[in-house]
């Protein structure tokens, strides 16, 4: 079993956008495939809740975990699926942390600029703790990867992400690009695979899911 989980500490990053298509990258790959939302927001939960009947979707699960998520319920939600996706919420939280102990690879979202960077220092102090606890139970320390959601960086830009996280995760070579196709998609509980599956979302999706599955092999 593969599990991402999507986290930053901050809010407006996309981790639902990448959760919700992710998952259906796996999906439509075959892998059963479940989405835990750990948001109270809940967007995750409310894009499931939107598909229509007859969707290319159909099978893709999406289960709310809001409220607690120690690791025996982590295993009981996820047991016999192929991929799962925590979707993280907007702060740092025990259910972040829990989400890091159980995660094989870890997707932190940034947007574009200095700010973001510098503002994930509380994500990675998190899943140094997590790191921790996860050795407690002899388990290896999870794949960490940066990626730019909602634009390019500037070549200034990148050069200190770079520098800014070396030693301590990736920097995702691919970059998802604020495109329409995603709102477009997620308004009506589909993914950018599926509304557009020939568009320019849909290939950075794929080669996003494709990079965090070999990073995990």
């Amino acid at each position: 079993m593969l599990t991402i989980a999507v986290l930053n500490q901050k809010g407006g990053v996309g981790k639902s956008t990448l959760s919700t298509n992710l998952a259906a990258a796996a999906h439509l790959g075959g892998k059963r495939t479940i989405i835990l939302d750990l948001d109270r927001q809940g967007s995750s939960f409310d894009w499931f809740s939107a598909r229509g009947e007859g969707s290319k979707l159909d099978g893709l699960t999406v289960a709310r975990a809001d409220k607690a998520l120690s690791l025996p319920k982590f295993r009981d939600l996820s047991r016999g699926y192929d991929v799962v996706i925590c979707d993280g919420p907007p702060r740092l939280s025990e259910i972040t942390q829990a989400a890091a102990v159980a995660a094989d690879v870890i997707l932190i979202p940034i947007r574009p600029g200095a700010f973001d960077w510098w503002a994930s220092s509380e994500t990675l102090d998190l899943l140094d703790r997590a790191d921790e606890i996860r050795q407690e139970l002899n388990r290896p320390k999870a794949r960490r990867v940066f990626v730019v959601n909602g634009g390019v960086a500037s070549a200034h830009g990148t050069k200190l992400a770079v520098e800014a996280v070396a030693g301590v995760a990736e920097v995702s070579p691919v970059v998802i690009h604020n495109r329409v196709a995603f709102w477009e998609a997620a308004s009506s509980g589909e993914s950018v695979l599926t509304r557009a599956p020939e568009s320019a979302a849909a290939d950075e999706i794929r080669e996003l899911f494709k990079s965090l599955s070999e990073a995990s092999a």
